[in-house]
């Protein structure tokens, strides 16, 4: 509205139409500006200059002042006054997100639209002030989604998501208007974006400054100073490892500050806080102008969801699909890390990392009815919570990777498994160390089974919220034609590449002699093993064994007697 004026009209055709029409003196306002602001801040530096008044830090910042933030605003403001430009935009943007199925935009009438004039259809549908908290929680939900999987897997961001450029259509789609302003971010960043929303929901705050680092939003190597009277100084770098030691510190800053201010890990808003008060006066940072859209698309969008609900976790939310792009690295680094930590250079698996992250995991193993059940319309105790959020994140990671292996992005992961030594890892499996994972592998088929219950006593039922409705539709996502076909497409890849990539691991065991034979005999007697298990837990499950146990066994999914005895050696 500030460069336009939005009208409602009809064509000739009979169309009902939203016509955007741009000031006339827009671009001469604009140019008076910018030459205005550049004139000010030439002023400024040379009386500077003139008398050696520039102090220290600003020699340091010189590459990144107010100028440059000015100079990148002004080339945005120029592109989003090229209707021409913004028509092509919304194509772009719509067919880059196609695959989610529930983000569509404005068509536009090309034959009445020109630089200066654009036309599309009318949207059917209402803005956030009109919906009701239930449609005003699956919009944003809906919002940050897309936002979150244009950040870091399309890399073409909307950068100005404000609740006038989104829509809530009739057919339960969101709709995003006003494509004058974008944000393109590169591999790399959309690779240390995804791994900043990861490390921050599991508070790994070195890995969080790390994602910081590799975005350039820290400087390289990392500068500190204990007040705005010292200079910058680096910490120096790690001979053996290679690591900025300054990395260690700055990270246990950030853990501090982020403990500090409320919402550290569930509001975007938080870390830009801690960043710009607790960690900047101490620590050298740069805001690198890409950086100033994408801060303030989600903190727009932060905003947006606190007003139909004070709760939402804007990480959680984007969860899945930083899980995506941490599977389906595309920079040469990326795949390189990716790679290294999986499989050793001979292509056998990381298995003491495999471990680890299975021990830390373990808890949240449980029954996978209630993994897969709507996790908002169960009352999770406080006490368990951080446990269900480890059983969460095990689902997004199964589904991310069901949905990578037959899609082109997942050629990485496809590779990964193509290369792995299939004979260490089935010797592996049979292990006694690998009692925890046959559990967990019998825990997850015992649920998938899905038997009946047969109950021989009364149970209390569980209460569950009023706003279950409400859920229920925030949960809801559209799916269009074409985002149907792309996912048959893709499980049919899927099922395709599976047993290629089976058969490829047969033939080599058949290859590997007596070795690869016995594989095959170790593989076949595991899986007799599991199915035992499984097909125990799921008879006990049947019979209301699990009502025998206490909720909190319920909730961290106790093993029984009988999973650990299909599990031994």
């Amino acid at each position: 509205a500030s460069l336009g004026q939005v009208y409602r009209a009809m064509t000739h055709e009979g169309i009902d139409v939203a016509v955007k029409v741009q000031r006339p003196d827009a671009m001469s306002i604009l140019a008076k500006d910018a030459m205005c602001f550049r004139v000010l801040l030439a002023i400024r530096d040379f009386v500077k200059v003139v008398t050696n008044s520039e102090t220290n830090d600003e020699k340091v910042r010189k590459k990144q002042d107010i100028g440059t933030v000015i100079n990148r605003v002004a080339r945005d403001i120029l592109r989003e006054i090229d209707y021409e430009q913004e028509a092509q935009n919304s194509k772009k943007y719509r067919d880059s997100l196609a695959f989610l199925g529930f983000v569509t935009t404005p068509t536009v009438v090309h034959e009445y639209s020109s630089k200066r004039v654009l036309v599309t259809e009318w949207v059917k549908g209402d803005h956030l002030d009109k919906l009701s908290t239930e449609e005003g929680l699956a919009m944003t939900r809906m919002a940050v989604e897309a936002c979150t999987a244009s950040l870091v897997l399309t890399g073409y961001v909307h950068a100005d998501p404000h609740e006038g450029n989104l829509m809530f259509s009739n057919d339960g789609r969101i709709v995003f208007l006003d494509f004058g302003l974008m944000s393109e971010v590169d591999d790399f960043i959309m690779e240390a974006f995804a791994r900043g929303i990861q490390g921050t929901l599991a508070e790994d705050w070195r890995e969080v400054t790390k994602a910081f680092k590799d975005s350039g939003f820290i400087t390289d190597p990392i500068s500190y100073r204990a007040n705005d009277k010292e200079k910058w100084h680096t910490f120096g770098i790690d001979e053996v490892t290679g690591e900025d030691l300054g990395l260690a510190q700055l990270a246990q800053d950030m853990e501090k500050g982020m403990k500090k201010v409320e919402g550290g890990t569930s509001r975007f808003g938080a870390l830009a806080t801690v960043l710009n008060k607790e960690l900047s006066p101490n620590w050298l940072m740069f805001t690198p102008p890409y950086v100033l859209l994408l801060i303030r698309t989600f903190l727009t969008l932060e905003g947006i969801a606190a007003k139909v609900d004070p709760d939402f976790n804007i990480y959680e939310t984007a969860m899945p699909w930083a899980m995506r792009r941490a599977l389906s690295p595309m920079t040469e680094d990326g795949i390189k890390a990716f790679r290294s930590t999986l499989l050793t250079e001979s292509n056998r698996i990381q298995w003491a990392r495999l471990m680890d992250l299975l021990k830390e995991n373990d808890a949240g193993v449980g029954d996978n009815r209630d993994i897969t059940e709507d996790p908002d319309l169960v009352e999770i105790d406080t006490e368990t919570s951080e446990l269900k959020s480890k059983a969460a994140t095990q689902h997004v990671v199964a589904d991310a990777l069901g949905t990578l292996l037959g899609s082109s992005e997942g050629k990485t992961l496809r590779r990964v498994i193509r290369d792995l030594d299939s004979t260490d890892l089935i010797a592996k499996l049979s292990s006694k160390e690998a009692r925890p994972m046959r559990r967990a592998a019998i825990q997850a088929a015992g649920g998938a089974l899905s038997l009946p219950s047969i109950k021989f006593w009364k149970t209390k039922k569980k209460k569950t919220n009023d706003v279950s409705k409400t859920v229920s539709i925030a949960n809801v996502r559209p799916s269009s034609d074409e985002s149907t076909a792309m996912r048959k497409r893709q499980t049919k890849w899927r099922k395709k590449v599976f047993w290629l990539l089976l058969a490829s691991h047969f033939h080599r065991q058949i290859e590997a002699g007596w070795r690869g034979a016995w594989a095959l005999l170790s593989l076949s007697w595991l899986s007799v093993r599991i199915s035992t298990g499984a097909c125990v837990r799921a008879i006990l499950n049947t019979f209301g064994w699990r009502r025998k146990r206490s909720q909190k066994e319920e909730d961290i999914g106790v093993v029984s007697n009988a999973d650990a005895a299909a599990a031994a050696h």
